[in-house]
């Protein structure tokens, strides 16, 4: 009998979305063989709609032939295949409640920080300044929160790489790609460190986020 993990799945979307790189990431860091399909939301709905009925990305389409949407369904089943010893998300208590609060904090400050893209991409007459500006307030305060509650620490929670800490790093690197200058080098420190500690790791190397095939 074979499992999920015997053969290449298919992940659908582009590295530069940071739903679809943590995803990519995990995938890669679990040494999970996969092939992508580069499709955009921007300019392939009708294709990423056979996958996903409402249009987003990541979809990842199992040997099976399931379709899992949403990289926090897709993150939850990888870890279920791969075990609790490898789990990129503690199994339970104190670590997985901190674990998953981390989590949200990067989730959210992602979520702002795509929404203030999308606002800053409208046609110059249809822009909403007050808008914009209170959405980047929104993503600094999320990278503020998140450098203070990693502090002096080299992870979120416990002694290795976890998924908050994929999250924030995928989340810090798509920012400062998508909105340059919002970020100073000098600014966020341990945020800024652990960032740089995962993009060195093989796993984020191999889904660099401007690798589009």
């Amino acid at each position: 009998m074979t499992s999920d993990t015997d053969g290449e799945m298919l992940l659908i979307g582009r590295y530069l979305s940071p739903f679809v790189r943590r995803v990519a990431v995990s995938l890669q860091h679990f040494g999970i063989p996969y092939r992508r399909s580069v499709l955009s939301t921007l300019t392939d709905m009708p294709d990423i709609e056979k996958s996903n009925p409402i249009g987003r990305v990541p979809v990842l389409v199992l040997r099976s032939g399931e379709s899992v949407i949403d990289s926090a369904a897709i993150l939850d089943a990888l870890d279920q295949l791969v075990g609790p010893e490898r789990a990129l998300m503690p199994p339970s208590g104190p670590d997985r409640r901190r674990a998953f609060a981390t989590l949200m904090l990067g989730v959210g400050t992602v979520e702002r920080a795509m929404t203030a893209n999308g606002e800053r991409r409208r046609p110059a007459d249809k822009q909403m300044p007050e808008k914009l500006d209170g959405l980047l307030r929104f993503v600094r305060r999320g990278l503020g929160e998140l450098d203070r509650e990693l502090g002096d620490g080299t992870w979120f929670v416990g002694d290795r790489m976890l998924q908050p800490d994929i999250t924030a790093a995928v989340g810090l690197s798509f920012i400062r790609r998508v909105h340059p200058g919002l970020v100073a080098e000098e600014e966020f420190p341990a945020l800024s460190r652990l960032t740089a500690r995962c993009e060195a790791t093989p796993a984020f190397q191999r889904v660099w986020i401007d690798i589009e095939a």
